[in-house]
């Protein structure tokens, strides 16, 4: 049986956090965002915050919902999440499942990435305009003292 997983998109500025693979059953020895598989009993949302401790040690203090989509290439569903704002230090948790963590930016991304990370990309940018026209609509809003 496989599980679902739950992903998160850790993003500061214009770039993202991805993890390099390894001794991994699925997707061996390529870059992917930190993610793991949707446990018995929980929800998606609940195994995006585990997983975000277990893989890169912090604790994100908010999840946005970005996408859920089924896998292409696997009989399972992938649940995507973005963190702007965590606590604790982001660090390669799981040295025997990850080689390395690095940030890349947004639109240099590595040729070696799992298949869905270029789908999820996709979405992550629309999601990002829509977040910047939202700041920039509270911003005109703002009293002047």
């Amino acid at each position: 049986m496989t599980q679902d997983v739950a992903q998160v998109i850790f993003i500061r500025d214009e770039q993202v956090l991805l993890g390099f693979r390894q001794n991994t059953v699925l997707y061996d020895q390529v870059w992917s965002f930190p993610a793991g598989r949707v446990e018995s009993g929980e929800c998606p949302k609940e195994s995006a915050f585990r997983e975000s401790r277990e893989e890169v040690a912090v604790r994100p203090k908010k999840l946005d919902f970005l996408i859920e989509f089924a896998d292409p290439n696997v009989d399972l569903q992938h649940y995507v999440y973005v963190c702007h704002d965590w606590q604790g230090e982001i660090e390669n948790a799981e040295p025997h499942l990850c080689r390395e963590v690095c940030w890349f930016d947004i639109e240099n991304l590595p040729s070696n990435c799992i298949p869905t990370v270029y789908t999820v990309i996709v979405e992550l940018k629309k999601y990002l305009m829509r977040h910047q026209n939202a700041l920039n609509i509270e911003s005109e809003f703002v009293i002047e003292a």
